[in-house]
């Protein structure tokens, strides 16, 4: 199985190819031979993706083909899609990693995530309708919520069985 930093490289590259080859689509809707460029691109980034092992350099090569691209042609277009912040980058490859990583596990494995997720929001939900909760122990709740999430992203599970036993403890003790 690839490994994580792997599966975020993937999901970075996707994650703009994504974006920016929905603008180009739409900026070229009427021009076949630039349709059949912008298919060779996106295309040929998607194959590199998808290959076994991932191509991660000739993608990186096709994504930055597409990206002078639309820098030449569309760079004042006022739909011309810009590059996330930093921190909405990151959030956004986040996304698209979590589904590579889901992708990549056994049924049984997924299915015991699903069920431990389904168990975290239940708890989380019930937890923060409490009013008799005090505002130190609403955090706690909310930081074991997100390390558990965290350990789910990352395929961890007695580590997201650990968080929500230890939410649990946060709501008897709050």
């Amino acid at each position: 199985m690839a490994d994580l930093y792997e599966i975020w490289q993937r999901a970075e590259v996707a994650r703009r190819l994504d974006v920016l080859s929905g603008f180009v689509a739409m900026c070229v809707a009427g021009d076949g031979d630039a349709r059949r460029r912008l298919a060779r691109l996106a295309d040929g980034a998607e194959a590199a993706l998808a290959a076994s092992p991932p191509d991660l350099e000739l993608a990186q090569r096709h994504l930055d083909a597409l990206v002078r691209w639309a820098d030449t042609e569309w760079a004042d277009h006022p739909y011309r899609p810009v590059e996330a912040r930093p921190d909405e980058a990151d959030r956004q490859t986040r996304d698209y990693a979590k589904d590579l990583r889901h992708g990549a596990l056994p049924d049984p494995v997924r299915d015991e995530m699903g069920r431990i997720e389904l168990g975290l929001e239940v708890r989380f939900l019930a937890l923060c309708r409490r009013p008799d909760l005090d505002c130190r122990a609403r955090e706690d709740v909310f930081y074991t919520a997100g390390r558990a999430a965290m350990a789910l992203d990352l395929g961890h599970l007695e580590a997201a069985e650990r968080e929500l036993r230890r939410m649990e403890r946060v709501g008897c003790e709050g």
